[in-house]
C-alpha cells in the first residue's frame, strides 16, 4: 500500500489509543474556560490554569470519541485550530523529544470524529472513476480521461471525494492521501487500458520537495509501464496557491520527468492567470461556472474568448470542463476550444471510453 519512506506521506498514522494524558494548549484564556466548561458537561476535568498556559486531561481508554465530540461542539474552527495538543499514554511532562507530535486540536478532533477515513485509507479502499475529454474539433473523439478518486465505506457505499477532502484537510492527511491518489490513478489507468492522455489530479502543498515526494509516483509510473508523454498532472485548487515559486519548481519536476502538466478552473478569480506566463503549462482548464451558460452571457463569452487567445498564444491547449448544455458546447467548438469534458458528453464511469463517443442530450456512451 503506502510506502513506507516517508513519515509525513508514506504512511497513515494511528489515532490515539488507550489510556493516558491529553496536553491542551489554547491560544487564549477564553478557550480554555470553553473547554472547563465542555469537560465539566462531559463528566470529565483537567488540571492546569491560565497562568500555565495549559490543560491536563486524563482520558480513560476509549474516551477518546467522546472527547473530541465534547470538544468539537465547545469550540469554534478557529480556536481548534489554534489550540495545540499532545497524547501521552505515559506519565511524566511534554519534552524536547515529544515536539514532533504535537498537533492542532482541529487534528485531534478531526482524527477521532473522521477515524473511517483513516481506516479507508490504511485499507486502500479507494478507486478511480474515469471522465472523457473530447476534442473540441470531434466530440466522438477521445482525446484523454481525468481519473477522479472516490472512496468505498466498509459496508461498499461510495463516498465523495468532497467529503474525503475535507475531513483530510482537517485531520491533516493531505500528504498520505494526495499520494495515494496519485499512485491509485496510475495503477488503475494502466489496469483499464486507458486510451490516450491520462489527467490525474495532484495537490502541491502536498509535496515539500519534488526530488523526494514525487519519485514514489515516479516508481507507479514505470511500474504500470505508461509512457510519460500521455500523463497530464492537474494542479487542482489553483486559486488557493500560496507559494507559485514552489508550484513553478513541483511543474519544473514534472516537465523534466517528461510529463505533462495542466492548471485547472482557469478564470475563477485572478491568482490563477497570473501564473500563467511564469509556469507556462500544457494545459488549461477553464473553470466550470464560467463555461456553463456562455452561449447566453456576453460577459463570460469575452473572457473565454481572451483566454483562449492568449492559451493559443502561448501554446497552451484549453480544456472546458462541466459542459451540460448542447448550446454552450457549439459555442465553444466555434470559438477554438481545444478540448471538451461534462456530463453532457459523458459522466465519470468505472472503465474509460475505448474507441469513438456516441452522445447526445444528457448521456453518452462507448460507440
Amino acid at each position: 500500500m503506502l510506502l513506507d519512506d516517508c513519515p509525513r506521506c508514506g504512511r497513515v498514522p494511528d489515532r490515539p489509543a488507550g489510556a493516558g494524558r491529553l496536553f491542551i494548549w489554547p491560544p487564549l484564556g477564553h478557550t480554555m474556560a470553553k473547554i472547563r466548561e465542555a469537560l465539566r458537561a462531559g463528566g470529565m476535568a483537567a488540571e492546569g490554569d491560565a497562568a500555565h498556559g495549559c490543560l491536563i486531561v486524563d482520558v480513560e481508554s476509549g474516551q477518546h470519541p467522546l472527547l473530541a465530540r465534547r470538544l468539537d461542539g465547545a469550540l469554534s474552527r478557529a480556536e481548534a485550530r489554534d489550540s495545540r495538543v499532545l497524547f501521552m499514554t505515559r506519565g511524566g511532562q511534554p519534552g524536547f523529544a515529544e515536539m514532533s507530535a504535537v498537533d492542532s486540536l482541529e487534528t485531534y478532533i478531526a482524527r477521532e470524529l473522521g477515524g473511517w477515513l483513516l481506516d479507508l485509507m490504511r485499507d486502500g479502499r479507494i478507486t478511480t472513476l474515469f471522465q472523457p475529454i473530447v476534442y473540441g474539433a470531434d466530440p466522438a473523439s477521445i482525446f484523454a480521461h481525468e481519473c477522479l478518486l472516490r472512496g468505498v465505506g466498509a459496508d461498499g457505499a461510495p463516498i465523495s471525494p468532497g467529503q474525503i477532502f475535507d475531513v483530510a484537510g482537517r485531520a491533516d492527511l493531505i500528504f498520505p492521501l494526495d499520494r495515494l491518489a496519485r499512485t491509485t490513478a496510475v495503477a488503475n489507468a494502466a489496469a483499464r487500458g486507458v486510451p490516450g492522455h491520462i489527467f490525474i489530479n495532484f495537490t502541491p502543498s502536498s509535496i515539500y520537495d519534488p526530488d523526494y515526494c514525487l519519485r514514489t509516483t515516479l516508481a507507479a509510473v514505470e511500474k504500470a509501464g505508461l509512457d510519460r508523454d500521455r500523463i497530464v498532472f492537474e494542479v487542482i485548487e489553483t486559486e488557493r496557491i500560496g507559494d507559485p515559486a514552489h508550484l513553478a519548481g513541483v511543474l519544473r519536476y514534472y516537465r523534466d520527468a517528461g510529463f505533462k502538466v495542466a492548471l485547472d478552473d482557469l478564470g475563477g478569480g485572478y491568482a490563477s492567470l497570473g501564473l500563467l506566463p511564469s509556469l507556462r503549462p500544457h494545459f488549461i482548464k477553464l473553470d466550470r461556472a464560467l463555461v456553463d451558460g456562455v452561449c447566453d452571457d456576453p460577459v463570460k463569452a469575452v473572457i473565454i474568448a481572451r483566454l483562449v487567445e492568449m492559451a493559443h498564444d502561448l501554446e497552451i491547449g484549453v480544456v472546458a470542463e462541466g459542459v451540460e448544455r448542447p448550446q454552450d458546447l457549439a459555442w465553444l467548438r466555434e470559438h477554438a476550444v481545444d478540448y471538451i469534458q461534462g456530463f453532457l458528453l459523458a459522466r465519470p464511469a468505472p472503465e474509460p471510453v475505448q474507441g469513438r463517443l456516441s452522445w447526445g442530450g444528457g448521456g453518452a456512451a462507448a460507440g
